[in-house]
Formats: structure tokens, sequence, C-alpha cells
């Protein structure tokens, strides 16, 4: 093994043309989840897989394994990843941590609600924004990305019964140009309400965008309500698909000829900026693909199900594991959420593995930057408080906003961090000598 090793950093070729290039480290492997959804269906299944997933309504909660089955979402996924990666190429985008995020939740959620159709209009936004006002597109390409959060806005207005399809599918297009174009200086103005300490910003920035685009609907009679589509009994295919992706990243950033840090060191990987990408470069993988081997243990120690909203979950994790999410720090969050369902196990009797508070578990880590500032108490409480919001706040944006645990993140963190500096600011009074001037 240390010698395929040795000849992998000595490999010229293999560094420079693949493994750092961190676009076509991806691009492979959207291509190989496309192919893993070729050896569950038929090329038939897939073709009406796919029509299904692209026509029917996806919000919250939509499972794409259900709409259009195992096959059919795993190379809606590829698809939507290799979507994703092409305004990054096209705008010449340099890499960085939040662009690996960026990417992993792309995929995770294109496996509930995000498909190439819907899509496509707001990314298209997004570069609409940048002719308007000058920007470089590679500086604005990461919000339009991002904003396909609220992708089933587009599908949802695209789809109604009651007008005619072209009709229909001209507002979805609107919308979605819309959506993309405003994402970015709405997503730079809400990141001050929570400080940065929630990483799911644009998810945030969604949340209150949606719950606007909601009442606006309603208004004009276009009502909609929750979906309940949770699939089941894919539980070892779906952990195949983690484990592959997982020792995917893993091997390539083994593999990179870079900085190395100790087992213990991925684990607490730690940036001042956030961004573990731009410190270590592929190397970064490494963390990326342990924190995806631990959701898979937690998964399998608490013995839960695995559905397409769950695996997104995971994947979204994985993703920000380049940026702002260390094993240490993300493993607090997470316990916080997890003894707020254990909480709500001893009240009600609904089980702590439920779907839906398993999908809260993984998303709250996207609050990780919380218990890296103000320690495993107040991460607890985080993980905590989350939890109990993101299981009751879908309602508000009428399930369109695919980051609903962004939008439930930022109002944490929101509501949180100035009590946290509050007490703060008590505990450092009070540690002040008596008799301290304050000259």
């Amino acid at each position: 093994m240390l010698a395929i090793i040795e000849t992998a950093h000595n490999n010229t070729w293999l560094q420079e043309k693949f493994l750092k290039k961190p676009y076509r480290v991806h691009g492979v492997m959207y291509l190989i989840f496309i192919l893993q959804g070729f050896f569950y269906a038929t090329p038939r299944e897939l073709a009406q897989g796919l029509w299904n997933i692209f026509t029917l309504p996806d919000i919250l909660m939509t499972d794409y394994i259900v709409i259009g089955g195992l096959g059919a979402a795993l190379v809606n996924i590829g698809l939507a990843g290799l979507l994703a990666l092409a305004p990054l190429v096209i705008s010449k985008h340099e890499a960085t941590g939040l662009t690996m995020g960026t990417l992993g939740v792309v995929i995770g959620m294109a496996f509930f609600g995000k498909n190439p159709l819907n899509m496509l209009p707001i990314i298209l936004g997004g570069y609409l924004y940048s002719k308007y006002t000058g920007i470089p597109y590679k500086n604005c390409v990461l919000p339009s990305i991002l904003a396909t959060c609220l992708a089933p806005a587009v599908t949802q207005l695209s789809f109604i019964d009651h007008i005619p399809l072209e009709l229909g599918i001209t507002f979805g297009v609107i919308i979605g140009l819309f959506i993309g174009f405003i994402m970015a200086p709405l997503s730079a103005a809400m990141r001050k309400a929570h400080e940065g300490y929630n990483i799911y910003n644009v998810g945030f920035t969604a949340g209150l965008l949606g719950l606007v685009l909601f009442a606006l609907f309603r208004h004009l009679s276009v009502d909609f309500h929750l979906l309940y589509f949770w699939s089941s009994g894919h539980n070892t295919e779906l952990a195949i698909f983690l484990v592959i992706m997982s020792v995917y990243l893993i091997l390539c950033g083994v593999l990179y000829k870079g900085e190395n840090l100790s087992i213990l060191g991925f684990m607490c990987i730690e940036a001042d900026d956030n961004d573990f990408y731009s410190k270590y470069r592929e190397k970064t993988y490494i963390s990326m693909g342990i924190l995806g081997l631990a959701c898979f243990a937690l998964m399998t120690v608490i013995r839960g199900d695995y559905s397409g909203p769950v695996l997104g979950g995971i994947v979204s994790v994985i993703g920000f594991g380049a940026f702002g999410k260390s094993l240490n720090n993300a493993a607090t969050i997470a316990a916080g959420a997890i003894l707020a369902a254990m909480t709500s196990m001893a009240l009600t009797g609904t089980p702590f593995n439920h779907r839906r508070f398993l999908l809260a578990i993984f998303f709250s880590t996207c609050l990780s930057p919380m218990a890296k500032r103000f320690g495993v108490k107040w991460g607890l409480v985080a993980g905590f408080v989350h939890l109990a919001l993101a299981t009751n706040v879908g309602i508000f944006h009428g399930g369109m906003n695919l980051y609903n645990n962004g939008f439930a993140g930022g109002l944490t963190a929101m509501v949180l961090v100035p009590i946290i500096k509050f007490f703060e600011e008590q505990k450092a009074k009070k540690s002040e000598p008596q008799g301290a001037s304050s000259d």
C-alpha cells in the first residue's frame, strides 16, 4: 500500500492532471454516481424515473427515490453535480472550501427537490446578475448555485394544473431567474444577522425569501402543501453509495502529494476563516471522507433508516468537511441534536432515530463554528435548539426551501449568539479585580 501511495506521489501526470484539478475529481465522482444508477435500473426505467423527477412537484419532503426509483435518483444527482460544475469551470472560478461545500449540498439536495431542469433558470439568473452589476461571474457564481435550494418553486409554478403548460413554464423560468439574480446581494446582507456562525447562510436567506414567495403565491391562489414522500428499504444500497463516496475522497486525499496531518489532525482540522481547502488543498478530501465514514458509523450504531433526504443530509456534511465542519465540532452539535431527539422520544414516544430527526441531526452541523468558538456546552445547546426549530419551520416557506435546516440554523444563531455573548461579558466583568478602574 505504501509503495502504491509513493508511486502516486511521484506520478506527475496523476498529480497535475487529476488530483490537483478539483473539478475533475468531482466530475469523475459524479460519473460514478450515474454508472451506479444504471446498475439499479434499465435505461427505460431510468428515462421514466427521470421524467417523473423533472415534472412532478418536489417541495419538502419529496424523496426522488420514491418518485423516480433508486437508479433514476442516482443518475439525477450525477447530472445535477455536472450542471453545478459547468458554471464553475466556465467562469474559471478558483476552488475554495466553500466551493466544495456548495457542490456537496447541491448533490445532497438532488436526492430530494433539485434536478437539472429546475436548477438551470436559477443558475442563469446568477449570470444575469453578473452582467447587470459588472461583477465578474466567477465572483458571484457560488450564491447562484446555492440558490438552487429554491428550485422547487420553479417546478411548482411550471406545472400548475389550472393554467396552460406554456404559461406555467414561463412563470417558472421567470421566478427562477429572479431567485438567482437576487440571491447574491440578499445572502451578503443576511450573513450579518447570524455573524457567520451558520455556514448554510444561503439556506437562511432562502428561508426568508421563500416565506415571502409562499405568501405571494397563496395570495395569487397558487397553493400547495408540504409533502411526505420518504423512501425505505434501500439501506444496503445507500450505505454502499456513502462508503464508496467517502473512500473515494479519502483515496484522492491520501494520493495527493501535499502537507500531511495525522488522523487526529484531520478529525480536528481548523482554519481561521473556516476554509480548510485553501489551507490544506486536496488533503482536505481526507477530512471530508472521514466525516462520511463517521456518519455511516452513526447510522449503524443508532440503526437509522436510510432514505434520499437522510443521505442528502449526510452528503452535505461531507461537502462542508472542507469548510467549517471538523469532526470534533460537528460531533458536538450533532450530540446536542440527538439529545433533543431523545427528549422528544421521552415525552412523545417518537423514536429518536426517526427519519425527520435524523435529517435535522445531520444538518444541524451547519452550526459547527459555534462549537468551535463557544465550546462544547454551547455547542450542545445549539444542536438542541436547532433540531426543535428545524422540525417546525418548514411550514413558513411552504417547503420550497430545500435548505430548511440552513434557515433553522440561521434562526438558532441569531437567538443564541447574543445570549452567549451577554453571559461571556458578564463573566468577564465578574472576573475583573475588585476596584479595577475602567479608565
